[in-house]
């Protein structure tokens, strides 16, 4: 069964790009996240390592889009994606320089729009992000250096602030706690769907939440007037072996004997049967039970 996770790369990966600036950005955060280079006698190659079965298509397009040789994909435990024509690759993504210096960050003239900082983010998601929900809800992209992954943080919509930054196995990285930064990141890379099935896990949850408050506080009520009606019927018995119950006038003896004949009705009921009001029917078991604490004194 895939996850959540799992199925918004599928979703994010059947997106093909609708112009080359577009194709530029995704694929340029694709290899700066997850590609590794490769010097070899028979030239410079890009490697990128993938466990999602829609990512060597999308990768073709993307390469196809800028007139680039699309990669060879080999299939074993992962999906290992080979670029040939390496140095190309990385000048015309902005990654290395023309002299083949690496660029920290992320060159301004990849990000000339907003649909290219979507495609920027998607294809960091693509390349070394991920994402888990429930207990710990958790979405994560990860960057060779701090520079990258700052620059990348610029490029997040304004619902996902703050950003949280952190380490994992020696590469920098950017985190989201929260479903609703989650889901707004979804939908601002594309995974429409995706972001709709977390906010469907949040409203459930939400749903969830407020009826567990609604029986926790019935079953407080109900703790309360059981309560309430044993230090009434105490009072009751304590009244009527002091003094007993004929000392009372009528109303106050009718309501005492209710409440003894009755220990599991609340207010309202016993109003209801005295044919009074649920403010009278309380004031009279309040009565009775001072009555009783002055027979103690």
């Amino acid at each position: 069964m895939s996850t959540l996770s799992a199925r918004a790369k599928e979703e994010l990966a059947s997106l093909p790009p609708k112009n080359k600036y577009e194709a530029l950005a995704e694929l340029s955060a694709l290899v700066q996240t997850a590609g590794s280079v490769n010097l070899s006698g028979r030239g410079t190659t890009v490697s990128v390592v993938t466990d999602n079965a829609a990512l060597p298509s999308l990768a073709a397009r993307l390469a196809l889009t800028l007139m680039l040789r699309p990669p060879a994909a080999t299939f074993g435990k992962h999906i290992t994606l080979t670029f040939e024509d390496g140095k190309e690759l990385l000048v015309r993504l902005k990654v290395f320089t023309p002299a083949m210096t690496r660029i920290t960050g992320i060159d301004a003239g990849l990000l000339r729009s907003g649909a290219e900082k979507r495609c920027y983010v998607r294809g960091a998601f693509l390349g070394a992000g991920f994402l888990s929900t429930g207990k710990n809800n958790h979405m994560e992209f990860a960057f060779s250096g701090e520079k990258l992954r700052d620059d990348f943080i610029e490029l997040l919509p304004p619902s996902a602030s703050p950003v949280g930054v952190g380490m994992r196995g020696g590469r920098s990285t950017a985190y989201l706690k929260s479903k609703e930064k989650i889901s707004d990141t979804l939908i601002f890379m594309g995974a429409t769907k995706a972001a709709l099935e977390l906010q469907e896990e949040m409203l459930v949850s939400s749903i969830g939440r407020r009826a567990s408050a609604a029986q926790n506080c019935d079953v407080a009520n109900i703790d309360r007037a059981v309560d309430a009606a044993a230090k009434q019927i105490a009072a009751i018995d304590k009244i009527d072996s002091v003094v007993g119950l004929e000392s009372l006038d009528e109303k106050l003896r009718t309501t005492a004997l209710l409440r003894k004949g009755c220990p599991e009705a609340n207010i309202g009921e016993l109003a209801e049967m005295l044919g009074v009001s649920k403010s009278c029917a309380a004031h009279r078991l309040d009565k009775l039970t001072k009555t009783a604490e002055k027979l103690g004194e």
